[in-house]
């Protein structure tokens, strides 16, 4: 009976470490030219996908699959962040989504011409379908090369309702 309760206890305690949320890290920029490092996530629901600002000025701005390199009326919008000199090495500026959905989400750098040379980003692209390369491919394939007047609202995130960033210290959930 004592070791039944005993393990009963052990269990519960062990429960929320394994509830607990990830932290995707997220390079934007920085030495490996107009990417986001790693391309793409797959992530849970309550994760944390954390984008580091690395010197350069980028966004990280929400959009559809079909139209990778347009703002996503609503959505996600960090706009241009201060840049950053190449001579700092840390506290670079960050902007975290937190998932609240398993969908899709796809995201691109509004800064003119990265978008079209392939600066996207995927949180949990599909293995098949509208896979990430699609998405890649597609941004790549855009004519469009100027940045988006949506992109120019320099520290704010606007959120799709009810929200899904953070930049400082504001926090918006789901999308």
């Amino acid at each position: 009976m004592l070791f039944n309760a005993f393990s009963a206890l052990v269990t519960l305690s062990v429960l929320p470490l394994m509830a607990r949320a990830a932290v995707w890290d997220v390079t934007v920029g920085g030495a490996a030219g107009l990417v986001y490092t790693p391309p793409y996530v797959n992530a849970a629901i309550n994760d944390t996908v954390r984008f580091t600002f690395n010197f350069n000025n980028h966004t990280v701005t929400q959009s559809a699959f079909d139209a990778p390199c347009t703002p996503l009326l609503g959505g996600v919008n960090t706009g241009f962040n201060q840049p950053v000199s190449p001579e700092l090495k840390s506290g670079f500026p960050t902007f975290d989504i937190i998932v609240q959905n398993p969908a899709p989400f796809w995201i691109y750098c509004a800064q003119t011409g990265h978008c079209p040379m392939g600066m996207v980003f995927a949180i949990n692209p599909p293995a098949t379908g509208n896979t990430f390369d699609k998405f890649k491919a597609k941004a790549i394939a855009t004519a469009k090369t100027t940045a988006s007047s949506t992109a120019s609202n320099k520290g704010k995130a606007d959120c799709a309702s009810p929200g899904s960033a953070k930049w400082g210290n504001k926090y918006c959930r789901g999308y």
